[in-house]
Order: C-alpha cells, then sequence, then structure tokens
C-alpha cells in the first residue's frame, strides 16, 4: 500500500506561494482572474471557530488554485484532501509535487481502501476544528463548467463521523458544510482556438479530413460519431443503423461497464447511476492495486503483481466512462456559447489525445453558499444512517448546482 501524505504546513512555502499565485495562475491554468463576491466572504465567516468542510465542484485542474486563492483572501490557512497517487506526479521531470503539496496543507486519501491514516486525519482536522477542510464534491474533476456530477457521499459521512468523535469526547458542537460553486468564463473571442482545435481533431480521427460539414456544431458531431465508431470496432459492438448518438454512446457506456463489472467481479448494477458504478469499479481496482504486501510471500507478490497490470489496464476504460458521463447530442445546440464548445472539445482532446492543452485566458467565479450544520442532523443520523447520509449529500449537491446556475 502507498504510505500516507500527512499535512506539513511551512510558512515559508505557503507565502512564497501566496506571492506568486496570480503569476502561477497565469501560466498553468491560464486563470488571469478569481472573483470572489463580499457576501461569500460573509458566509464563510459565519463558520468561524467551529469545524468546517468547504464543498466544490471540480469543473478543472485550475480549481485548486482558486480555492488557494479562496484561502489567501480569506486570511485563513486551508487544508485539503487530495487522491494519493496525484503526489507521485512530476513537475518538469522532478518528484517535486508531493513536496509541496503537503507544505501547503494537503494530505492524502487511497480511493476505494481503508486509508486509517487518512480518516483519521480527516476525524482529527474536524475535530479540533483548528483548519477548514477542502474536499471536491465530485471527486475528480468532471470538465464541465454548467454542470455537474454526483458528489460522494463519504464528505457527508466524515462529517457525521466527526460529530460522534466530538459526542465522545463530551464537546459536541456545531460542524458546518459549504456549498462552494466554481466557474469559468472565457475573456476573449475564442472562436479561432475552436476552430483550430476541431481541425487538429479531425486530422487525428477522419480518414479524409477535409471532408467535413462547414458548421462547427456539426462538425463537432461528426468528430463524436466517427470516435463512437471506431471504439465500437475496439470493442466488438454493433450500433444499430437507426440508433441515434445519444443511443450509441448510452450502448457504449453500458458496454464497457458490464465488461469491466464482469472481470472484477462485481454485481451488475445496469439500473444505477453510470458514475456510481464507475466509483465502484474504480474503487475494486484501487482495493487491489494498493492492497499491503507486506505480509505476502514472494509467491503471492508475484501473482499480485500479476493481477494488478491486469487491473491497470481498466484504467483507461474508467477515464473513457468519466469522460463521457455527461456527452449527450444537443448539448451544444442548447446553447452555442463558445464555453459549451470548448467543454465539448476538451473531452475530445482527453479522449483523441489522452489529455488536453489548457485554453484561456480565463475568468474564474466562486461563490459560496449557506453554510449547512450537520450538527441539525445528527440525532436523525442516529436513527437513519444510510438515509440521511445520502440525503444531506443530495442537499449538498443541489445548493452547488443552484449556485453554479445563478453565477455569470
Amino acid at each position: 500500500m502507498l504510505d500516507f501524505k500527512p499535512p506539513k504546513e511551512n510558512r515559508l512555502v505557503i507565502g512564497s506561494v501566496k506571492s506568486l499565485l496570480p503569476l502561477l495562475m497565469r501560466l498553468t491554468t491560464k486563470v488571469s482572474h478569481v472573483d470572489i463576491d463580499s457576501e461569500s466572504l460573509d458566509k464563510l465567516k459565519s463558520t468561524d471557530g467551529y469545524p468546517t468542510i468547504l464543498v466544490p465542484n471540480h469543473p478543472s485542474r485550475a480549481d485548486p488554485h482558486v480555492l488557494f486563492a479562496l484561502s489567501t483572501r480569506y486570511g485563513e490557512r486551508f487544508r485539503y484532501m487530495c487522491a494519493r497517487e496525484t503526489f507521485d506526479r512530476k513537475i518538469a521531470g522532478l518528484k517535486l509535487r508531493g513536496f509541496f503539496m503537503t507544505r501547503l496543507g494537503v494530505y492524502s486519501v487511497i480511493r476505494g481502501a481503508v486509508d486509517r491514516d487518512s480518516f483519521r486525519m480527516t476525524r482529527e482536522t474536524l475535530a479540533k476544528g483548528g483548519r477548514k477542510l477542502v474536499i471536491f464534491g465530485e471527486g475528480e474533476i468532471s470538465h464541465q463548467n454548467e454542470t455537474i456530477m454526483p458528489f460522494e457521499s463519504g464528505i457527508v459521512q466524515f462529517g457525521l463521523w466527526a460529530l460522534n468523535d466530538m459526542e465522545k469526547a463530551g464537546d459536541l458542537k456545531p460542524l458546518y458544510l459549504v456549498p462552494v460553486g466554481i466557474k469559468y468564463v472565457y475573456k476573449n473571442d475564442m472562436w479561432g482556438q475552436i476552430e483550430e482545435s476541431i481541425t487538429n481533431l479531425e486530422q487525428s480521427v477522419l480518414p479524409d479530413p477535409a471532408d467535413h460539414p462547414k458548421d462547427l456544431y456539426d462538425r463537432v458531431k461528426n468528430l463524436g460519431g466517427s470516435l463512437l465508431a471506431i471504439l465500437a470496432r475496439e470493442y466488438h459492438l454493433r450500433f444499430g443503423k437507426e440508433s441515434s448518438l445519444n443511443e450509441r454512446i448510452q450502448q457504449m457506456r453500458e458496454h464497457i461497464l458490464s465488461q469491466m463489472e464482469s472481470f472484477l467481479e462485481l454485481s451488475p448494477q445496469s439500473d444505477r447511476n453510470p458514475l456510481r458504478r464507475v466509483r465502484a469499479i474504480q474503487n475494486r481496482i484501487d482495493e487491489e492495486i494498493y492492497r499491503d504486501v507486506d505480509e505476502m510471500t514472494e509467491y503471492e507478490r508475484g501473482v499480485h503483481a500479476q493481477r494488478v497490470d491486469k487491473f491497470r489496464q481498466f484504467y483507461t476504460d474508467v477515464r473513457r466512462i468519466v469522460n463521457s458521463i455527461a456527452i449527450y447530442e444537443g448539448y451544444i445546440g442548447e446553447d452555442p456559447s463558445q464555453e459549451r464548445f470548448l467543454e465539448v472539445i476538451t473531452r475530445l482532446e482527453v479522449e483523441v489525445y489522452g489529455r488536453s492543452n489548457v485554453k484561456g485566458p480565463l475568468d474564474a467565479f466562486l461563490r459560496i453558499g449557506s453554510p449547512k450544520n450537520l450538527l441539525d442532523s445528527y440525532e436523525t443520523y442516529k436513527k437513519q444512517k444510510r438515509q440521511t447520509t445520502q440525503q444531506i449529500t443530495l442537499e449538498l449537491e443541489t445548493d452547488v448546482q443552484n449556485i453554479i446556475a445563478g453565477m455569470p
């Protein structure tokens, strides 16, 4: 199992990043300005002195920078939870990311595993109430600027566990969940970049890139249909001749999910939300990959390594499903804004190239909703744990969606 990465806040590192943040954001995320209104700061102020979890949506890899900007503007250091594998990613070929993350107050969690060290850190952070804690509600980047994916219920569960710890210690007090909405708006006319990105995708995907529709929206739909046809051959899947683009997307998604569930020996869940099925699959993969091998024999470790190699192959399929969750025919047609075009183009680029280059410049907008006092639901939770946790999670998700809907 990967080692736990605890927070190691360092004043020098935090101070340096604060002073360099505007430059870092422009260089790495193309965000030139973060707009935070005074009303949002007042709402956050009402939670001072109490354990608090900030729960933002996660539309972009710029989001951690935006939350750090909020921390700087608010004048208080936050603590952040982040997936363990992120700490090992390199900066300019060097393993520096983990060093800086922990010094900025970030700690790790292994998804799908009983990460006792991370759970203990979360509960201690909340029970002591010394730091506001940031946990992204969707659990991963959604690439969705106007809508959100279903929230993880674990965030609410952490808060309820912390209340239980406080009650045992004889120090029960309010604990707040704070909904946070983040949205990005392009500052300039992006239609030239949109045209260029579509052309590059056509050259990589279409057998005859010059033979394409003239309308930009039709060209995006043509790319989507061509990618589905290629993937159908790869997965030995046949679409109905009269099936719509939406029906083909859903058929492809169901086919991949069912195959993974079968291999991983998970019960078929065709009636569940696709993202929840993906999370169950991802948790199962992570559970196997990060199993503790210390007590295994040499032979057992070898067998486990072979199994891990097989499991790792599913990461591509998992990313493919997550990347397609919010895609449907008509999304751009409903509101043909440059933001929606670029959302879909980003997903197509991730599918074709494995990643998408950041486009900009961007303005980031952050708004905070009314804090939810979890203590108000604590007695109900004792009687109906699962139902209460799910209900609060849904309410929090709805609050964040409403915040985004009311933003510029």
